[in-house]
This record gives structure tokens, sequence and C-alpha cells, in this order.
């Protein structure tokens, strides 16, 4: 789903672009509208038991750095997110990303932060009767896969369940990018990041190393929750705000 931003931070009402199937979490398939308009205007990463750290991160105890490479020492601070700590508030439980060097995996510009007019109300929608309402479109300028349903699994010794998850850029947007997210119908946020405590949001800018390309920029990251349920990703962009809604599964 994408929002219009009127100006840079005022949200024009819900414009119908069509029809959207959505799966709910059970064995349903439901059909709702997607609301999507456009607008005018224009953390130290640590891989989950079982998995493989991608190049240039940390593998935790358990895990396999890829061949050719060293798994570097991780201090207290990059493996708990402390690192470049900033002063803005972050959800609760989580650590507060202090800018575009909070991912890790940044390369090209990773000095500074995203646009202060890129943090608009997150829209997060309200949980239903119903199954969860998945997104099963993704079309829009920045988008994750996995998309609608996610295969979170333990994190070492976190509280916080983690999945890989690629975001990707369109070759036509090339601006900065904020996502954040948060359970539907309660307050738990979606965290980031594969430190022990999450970050609280993902700034990016330049394509991230080791992430797949094809024309477009990329990001290899960690989504982390707290454990299975209906959660969604708020993604501002310069001209454009998405809401991808997904299921945990543990």
């Amino acid at each position: 789903m994408r929002r219009p931003v009127a100006g840079m931070l005022a949200v024009a009402p819900l414009a119908v672009a069509g029809p959207l199937a959505v799966a709910g979490c059970g064995s349903g398939l439901v059909s709702l509208h997607a609301s999507t308009t456009s607008s005018r205007s224009s953390s130290g990463t640590t891989a989950p038991a079982g998995t493989t750290a991608p190049a240039g991160t940390t593998a935790p105890a358990g895990t396999t750095a890829p061949a050719g490479t060293t798994a570097p020492a991780t201090s207290t601070a990059s493996r708990t997110g402390l690192r470049g700590r900033s002063a803005r508030p972050a959800a609760s439980g989580l650590v507060p990303a202090a800018g575009y060097a909070s991912y890790d995996l940044c390369q090209g510009t990773c000095t500074g932060t995203v646009p202060a007019s890129l943090r608009r109300p997150l829209r997060i929608p309200a949980a239903g009767a119903g199954p969860c309402p998945i997104s099963l479109s993704a079309d829009g300028p920045v988008s994750p896969n996995p998309g609608p349903v996610l295969g979170a699994r333990t994190f070492g010794a976190s509280p916080w369940l983690g999945a890989e998850v690629t975001w990707t850029a369109s070759r036509a947007y090339e601006g900065p990018v904020l996502i954040r997210g948060r359970e539907l119908g309660g307050s738990t946020p979606v965290g980031f990041g594969g430190g022990q405590t999450p970050y609280d949001e993902l700034q990016l800018l330049d394509g991230g190393r080791g992430a797949p390309s094809r024309g477009g920029r990329a990001w290899l990251t960690y989504t982390r929750v707290r454990g299975p349920g209906c959660y969604a990703y708020q993604v501002d962009g310069t001209d454009f705000t998405e809401v991808f809604v997904f299921r945990a599964v543990g």
C-alpha cells in the first residue's frame, strides 16, 4: 500500500488504485483494495544460528563465516547497536539508529541521516477480526523480499527473533529510504539489524555491500520481531509512503 505525501508531510486522502488480492493468515484468500497513490512532490550485523553471515559481517558462535573471509571480533557496543547512538528516542526495547552508518553493510555515503521530512507519522493498519491482511503486491519504489510471510528464527541469545530480508529500490528512485514497522493492533515495534538489541529503523541511501543488484539499489538486512504475529513495514521516501503487511511465523 502506498500513501501520498502532500508537500512533504501532510498525507492526502487515500485513492484506490484497483483491487489487491490479500491472503489471510489462515488458508483463505480475501479481496481488499490497496490504498495506492503517488505524490507529485518531489548494526553490527550478526547472523542467526544456522545461517551464514554476509561478507563483511560478523558470524556469532555456532555459525560459519563465508569462505575466504574472517569473522572479525565484535565489540560489545556494535553487537548491542550502541555504536553511534542517536539522541533521538527509540521505540520501546530498541536502540535508536544514528543514521546511515547504523547499517553495517553501508558503502558510499555512510555519514548523515535521512531528511526529517521522511519521518511521517506511522500509518500501520488496525488489526481486524479476520486473518492477517498480508500484502501480496510489492511493486512500489522500494520493496522487501521475502514479502508477505517471514520465517523468523531464534537469533542467538537475543529475545528478538530474526530473518534475512533484502530490500530493493527501483532504478527510477535514487533518494533516501526510511523503514520502520509495528505489530498490527498493538504497540510492539519491528526491529532491524543483527545486534543483541536491534535498531528501531533502517536508514538507507547508497546500495549495501554484497547485495544483489539488477540495475537499482539493494540492501541485505535483518528484520527482528518478538514473536509470531501480524506486522507491517512503513517505507518512506522523498515523494512516497508505502505500507507492507506481513505475517511472521516461528
